[in-house]
């Protein structure tokens, strides 16, 4: 999956180093009235300010006594310095001024008591980011509510990303700061800048992907990627399209999934959020969540979070119940969305079924057989979700036999074609002889396999037992390669069903 998925531009990227700014140098000064601003001796600032040099006199990291005074939140302070004659926009090296650290500590009363006066409610940093933002991400309402009464541009948008207000609120999933931003008039669809990338190919699958996560999100997004429930919730209320898609075709319903917010998820899908768009892959969102029950934890993708109440099997099993397709299919394989190279074996004509299968994940597979999925789909090369189940197991044939026969009878009895072959002529009888499953083996023959069905290269399961030239992708080749178990099976089993004509 698209690394965009996981990580994305993220509202409050450049917030780290002004974060940092804002505890501010607590080197020598050489002022001491910054020095009584930090100690909250009003008295002896009340006595210094009347050496008017002092009053705006910057430390070595330009930050004034208001600075201080502001980041203490000390209004008699701030009051007393004001009336000095302080610079209320003055700025630090960082370019924070003032009104920036009322803004962090979410004072609505100290918001009100610089733009009084003559902070500069729309002031920015110099990435772009404006005091409405840093509200935002701090998420007081009435902080913001005083800011935007001042006439603050719920619409302005950060420099490098584009990203606004209403993002930095989601994304920190501070639902009343949502709801202020909606009420004052924020546009709830609005999407960051779509970013510009060098383009990976992958010459033998055709495939082309970027390294890195594109943009052109929505508020509604960045809550689906950081798992931000509440305000994923509020901005629904509010009237934000569900539905949006991002220049790949992913929705915040696909994002949430596949970073592991089942809950989230969930809460989507009953606001109304569309369980069948696909992103450019094909993949939709139930597909998603098939493949994140076996392989996220794989691929160290995020696991949900201790406080979800569902797993991504469950929420299949809601995705299904709110119609979502079990049929459908990938265009392409999935490539570089979780900064791995995808699996070319689940490529075009891919299924949630057939996805389920590659790991034997019978729980899942039950789940969408129960809802309606085809075990006859096949993918390009005519490879059946049996097959697949036969070919795709992570664990050693001995450890994963059971399992698999536990999936193929689920299978069968969902009326899969025992005898269905692939491109290659490879049965599912094949298949397991390739492997030496002998029980797997013994399996398909009690329900009837045939077991003289030669491939393409006129090789039968007993060829391929005793290595006898190569079985295709996915089984040795040539003497070396022989099952001898399984190729005393396959003759015993031969000759039982002679005896028995």
């Amino acid at each position: 999956m698209r690394a965009r998925r996981i990580i994305g531009t993220f509202p409050g990227t450049w917030a780290v180093v002004l974060v940092l700014s804002a505890g501010l140098s607590s080197a020598e000064t050489r002022n001491p009235l910054i020095d009584a601003v930090k100690n909250g001796s009003r008295e002896a600032v009340r006595t210094l300010i009347k050496d008017r040099s002092l009053v705006n006199a910057p430390a070595a990291d330009g930050a004034t006594a208001l600075h201080w005074a502001v980041r203490a939140d000390d209004v008699e302070i701030v009051r007393t310095l004001l009336g000095a004659g302080a610079n209320v926009r003055a700025a630090d090296r960082y370019g924070i001024t003032p009104i920036f650290l009322a803004a962090e500590n979410g004072s609505a009363s100290m918001i009100d008591l610089l733009l009084q006066a003559g902070a500069d409610p729309n002031a920015t940093l110099p990435e772009g980011e404006t005091v409405l933002m840093r509200a935002a991400r701090t998420g007081r309402p009435e902080a913001l509510r005083a800011l935007i009464a001042r006439g603050a541009d719920v619409h302005a948008r950060q420099e490098r990303f584009g990203e606004t207000a209403l993002m930095w609120a989601a994304a920190q999933n501070n639902a009343a700061a949502v709801r202020v931003l909606a009420e004052a008039g924020a546009d709830l669809n609005a999407t960051s800048d779509v970013l510009k990338f060098p383009e990976f190919k992958f010459i033998t699958s055709g495939m082309v992907t970027t390294a890195l996560p594109r943009g052109g999100w929505t508020a509604l997004m960045y809550a689906a990627r950081q798992g931000s429930i509440e305000a994923a919730e509020a901005l629904a209320d509010a009237g934000a399209d569900l539905n949006r898609t991002d220049p790949e075709g992913g929705t915040a319903l696909i994002l949430a999934i596949i970073n592991a917010h089942f809950d989230l998820a969930a809460a989507l899908l009953r606001k109304g959020a569309d369980p069948n768009i696909a992103d450019i892959t094909g993949m939709t969102a139930l597909y998603a969540a098939v493949d994140m029950n076996t392989l996220g934890p794989m691929l160290s993708r995020p696991g949900p979070k201790i406080t979800d109440k569902l797993d991504a099997a469950d929420l299949a099993k809601v995705l299904l119940e709110h119609k979502a397709d079990p049929n459908a299919r990938l265009k392409r394989p999935i490539l570089g969305r979780h900064h791995d190279s995808g699996d070319a074996s689940l490529g075009e004509g891919t299924t949630p079924l057939m996805r389920a299968a590659k790991t034997v994940d019978v729980r899942v597979m039950r789940l969408l057989l129960e809802g309606g999925a085809d075990p006859t789909l096949t993918q390009r090369d005519y490879t059946t979700p049996l097959m697949i189940a036969l070919g795709g197991s992570r664990g050693g044939p001995a450890a994963a036999e059971g399992t698999i026969i536990e999936a193929l009878q689920l299978f069968l009895d969902y009326g899969a074609d025992v005898d269905a072959f692939n491109a290659n002529g490879q049965t599912a009888v094949h298949l397991a002889a390739q492997r030496g499953a002998d029980s797997v083996v013994k399996f398909l023959a009690e329900r009837g396999a045939k077991l003289d069905m030669k491939n393409k290269q006129g090789r039968t399961p007993l060829d391929l037992a005793l290595g006898v030239g190569g079985g295709g992708r996915g089984g040795p080749a040539g003497p070396a390669g022989a099952r001898e178990s399984t190729a005393v099976l396959l003759k015993q089993l031969l000759a039982a069903r002679e005896a028995a004509k």
